[in-house]
């Protein structure tokens, strides 16, 4: 198995290799080629970003170089979604290879700095490693064959995500919201308070035309550290004869009290397992 995979690697680099001639290069027997060249993962670090500490939180991660010798690595950055168009990426800064392994560290403040812009919660940006080999040829994802850049076996780090999110403080949730999403109650406008307590907060009322009976207050569950909400199922209230004490859960959200926002999609159900369908939810502080 060893065999075929290394087998498949030295074909893959050839091809990179032939896919990042230059201009005027002619193309020989493959065999005549030089190897192509790129990173592997060793270790996945954090990819959090703390929109309030720029400066002091960075996404990390630990690569080494595979195929031809590398003189150096160079990180690039862009907003999400990911493009080949190196044209659109901003340099963030550059590694000399020394041993073959290169421990990646980029600072919130490194992403703002480059591309002129202040991250905020909720987004996602995505960092480029291109490697420039000892011979001057350079490789990254613009330039590396999509079925090698995409198959698990093959290890390859060409991009990474840096993902900007806010600590969950209970104080700073605390407070009158406006609902700006709700394809579910049709309530956009209407007021909702909330109380925030150490990895929750209480939406009093969320959906603001259910009914008795079971009408009650509904629970987020919030990881303190990024802000990401949870939903466990519970009641919330009813909607006449026939729809009492329809329930909601839901995972995947974000409350991000640093700017006052909550979001996150909701399966509405009965008791006796009828579902509704999903909807978005969303509200602002005041």
């Amino acid at each position: 198995m060893k065999k075929i995979i290394s087998s498949v690697f030295y074909t893959a680099l050839v091809a990179i290799a032939m896919s990042s001639c230059q201009k005027g290069e002619v193309a020989q027997d493959v065999n005549s080629l030089s190897i192509g060249s790129y990173v592997t993962l060793v270790t996945a670090g954090n990819n959090i970003v703390d929109a309030t500490n720029l400066a002091g939180s960075k996404v990390s991660a630990s690569v080494k170089e595979y195929g031809s010798a590398q003189e150096k690595l160079i990180v690039y950055v862009t907003k999400a979604p990911q493009t080949n168009d190196r044209t659109k990426w901003k340099k963030v800064k550059e590694y000399t290879n020394n041993g073959g392994t290169y421990n990646l560290e980029v600072t919130g403040q490194e992403i703002a700095t480059a591309l002129g812009v202040t991250p905020g919660p909720g987004e996602t940006y995505i960092l480029y490693n291109q490697v420039v080999t000892k011979d001057g040829r350079t490789f990254d994802v613009a330039n590396t064959l999509p079925d090698l850049a995409t198959v698990a076996q093959y290890n390859l780090k060409l991009t990474w995500n840096a993902v900007v999110v806010c600590p969950f403080k209970p104080a700073e949730a605390t407070g009158k919201y406006t609902v700006t999403k709700d394809t579910w109650d049709g309530s956009v406008g209407e007021q909702v308070d909330v109380l925030g307590e150490a990895g929750k907060a209480t939406l009093s009322y969320m959906f603001v035309y259910a009914a008795p009976p079971g009408v009650s207050p509904v629970v987020v569950t919030v990881n303190p550290t990024t802000g990401a909400a949870t939903v466990a199922r519970q009641t919330y209230g009813s909607y006449g004869a026939g729809y009492e004490n329809f329930r909601c859960e839901g995972t995947g959200g974000f409350f991000f009290s640093c700017k006052g926002d909550f979001s996150i999609n909701l399966t509405h159900t009965l008791p006796n397992g009828a579902n509704y369908g999903t909807y978005p939810y969303a509200i602002k502080k005041n």
